[in-house]
């Protein structure tokens, strides 16, 4: 048996608490994220969010070792065939980590932004009050 890659499904909430407690059992992880980048109020925001939530990829240097992440409080199940933890292709991982550092998944909508510049720029002057307009 050779190490390689598995998939575990955990509580969405909780899965960087349970990213730590796998790294503590001498197993490495990766959680896939992307940027989503807002505009609000003439303001940029970026959140960082996982691409696929409740699920975290652990390395698995022993194959025979998978039932010390099982065991972790937090983890509910490890996709697994035949009692054993299914393996995830070296090739979808490159993908899955290429994608991840390019940017692929990132979200970006800053059409609330282009419309506010839009509206401010429009040159129309604004009405004095009616009291200006009386005494004048």
């Amino acid at each position: 048996m050779t190490a390689h890659w598995a998939v575990c499904r955990a509580y969405s909430s909780r899965v960087h608490i349970v990213r730590s407690e796998i790294e503590k059992t001498d197993h490495g992880t990766f959680l896939p994220t992307f940027a989503k980048v807002r505009a609000s109020d003439g303001k940029l925001f970026c959140r960082e969010r996982p691409l696929m939530p409740g699920y975290l990829f652990f390395f698995l240097p022993d194959p025979k070792r998978w039932t010390d992440v099982k065991n972790i409080y937090g983890v509910f199940d490890v996709v697994s065939n035949n009692e054993r933890a299914s393996k995830v292709t070296d090739r979808e991982m490159h993908r899955l980590v290429m994608g991840h550092i390019t940017g692929e998944h990132n979200d970006v909508d800053i059409s609330g932004l282009e419309r506010e510049r839009r509206q401010t720029r429009s040159g129309r002057k604004p009405r004095a009050s009616r009291r200006a307009r009386e005494a004048a």
